[in-house]
């Protein structure tokens, strides 16, 4: 009865009213976002502002900087062990995107193809697993490690990342499942195994899942700061992160600031202009993995 007395109040409305009634909610929503947005930016726009201050120190009376230079971009690649760590960073973050995208694609595949008699044990598995916060086994895992001897090693980190990797697959297998099963069928009529339908039919139709899947994976392991602290402690081994947050000692953050701004700035480039150049493939990928489980 509520549906009904509702859609007759609604067939009372004039076109008009239905109009500016859309009008409205279009200028509230839309002035609603920008004002997040604009909330979310401020800490931004404080830190890029910041990387070009001349002023020494963070606890300034005003906003903007007093004076601008560029000098604290050129003493982070001059005095500074910064072009190091970034490189650290960037083979780290390469060569575990590489792995994972391959473990993940690989684990979705095989739960999405396959039927066998513990597969949906193996799922719920992962599903209770994937709830744990990541940062639970860190002490365990920093004390094995010290008992082998791969403190400062960047094998550690990527064993460690790589293991995790398969769990997860749920987008990439949801996907999957969106791809018709006679793909395989006719695959398996020309002759090709199942590495070969992967490999050569599977990924080119999965070009979205795939960006998604690599893209996530090198921002989260770019900007990884929790177990990289505990492994890495040397200097010229450190990452970008671990890096720049040990500027921010009480004893150092003012001789520093302005170079952790800059450094800041630097890092965000490679994840905001991969974001942008694939945002089409990145939203792609999510929408179809989320169609079927």
């Amino acid at each position: 009865m509520e549906n009904i007395k509702s859609f007759k109040r609604r067939k009372k409305l004039s076109p008009s009213s239905i109009k500016r009634k859309r009008i409205f909610d279009a200028i509230w929503s839309n002035a609603l976002v920008f004002l997040l947005v604009l909330i979310w930016m401020i800490p931004i726009f404080w830190i890029i502002a910041s990387s070009f201050s001349a002023d020494k120190g963070y606890s300034s009376p005003t906003f903007f900087p007093t004076s601008y230079t560029l000098n604290n971009y050129k003493t982070l690649f001059t005095e500074t062990e910064f072009p190091t760590w970034l490189l650290n960073t960037f083979i780290i973050a390469l060569c575990n995107t590489v792995l994972i995208t391959f473990f993940t694609l690989v684990t979705a595949y095989c739960l999405s193809r396959f039927r066998f008699n513990s597969r949906k044990f193996m799922i719920n598995v992962s599903l209770i697993l994937g709830m744990f916060p990541g940062f639970m086994p860190m002490v365990a895992v920093d004390f094995i490690l010290n008992m082998l001897n791969l403190i400062n090693s960047y094998w550690a980190l990527l064993v460690y990342y790589v293991c995790g990797a398969g769990l997860g697959f749920f987008v990439s297998k949801g996907y999957f499942d969106t791809i018709p099963k006679d793909i395989d069928e006719a695959a398996r009529l020309d002759g090709a195994n199942q590495f070969a339908t992967f490999l050569r039919i599977f990924l080119p139709l999965a070009k979205p899942i795939l960006i998604y899947t690599a893209l996530m994976a090198f921002m989260a392991y770019w900007a990884d700061y929790i177990l990289a602290s505990l492994i890495l402690t040397d200097d010229s081994a450190k990452t970008v992160a671990v890096g720049l947050y040990s500027w921010m000692d009480p004893t150092k953050i003012n001789t520093y600031f302005g170079k952790f701004a800059a450094g800041s700035c630097i890092v965000a480039i490679p994840i905001v202009g991969l974001y942008i150049s694939l945002q089409k493939c990145f939203i792609a990928g999510i929408s179809s993995g989320a169609v079927k489980g």
